[in-house]
């Protein structure tokens, strides 16, 4: 056997390489789950503040928020100076990350 035999180093290299690319992976797909419950959260604001534009109730608003981002969201509706805001929050668990909190708002004019 040659000191120059380079038989093996590139399984070797690949061992070495294998755990920061299955992390890079794993943080890829949680922060993508993520931005799927972002766009959810935006959703229900945006959903919301238009029940609150056709003059519904704000029951009816939040069953519209509570359909498209769960019953884990915290729902807020201020109104005044002839405009509703509408704010959803959610806490998000990611397995590599932890709990990250995310929100969504939106705004309309009433009638």
């Amino acid at each position: 056997m040659k000191l120059s035999d380079e038989k093996g180093s590139s399984t070797a290299e690949f061992a070495v390489l294998l755990p920061a690319v299955a992390l890079m992976l794993s943080l890829l797909l949680c922060f993508g789950a993520l931005g799927i419950q972002q766009i959810q959260v935006q959703q229900a604001a945006g959903a919301m503040a238009r029940e609150l534009a056709r003059g519904e109730d704000h029951a009816t608003a939040r069953a519209s928020g509570v359909r498209l981002a769960g019953n884990r969201a915290n729902f807020a509706i201020a109104n005044g100076g002839g405009f509703s805001k509408v704010t959803v929050r959610k806490s998000v668990q990611l397995p590599i990350v932890g709990s990250i909190q995310i929100r969504g708002e939106a705004s309309v004019a009433v009638e």
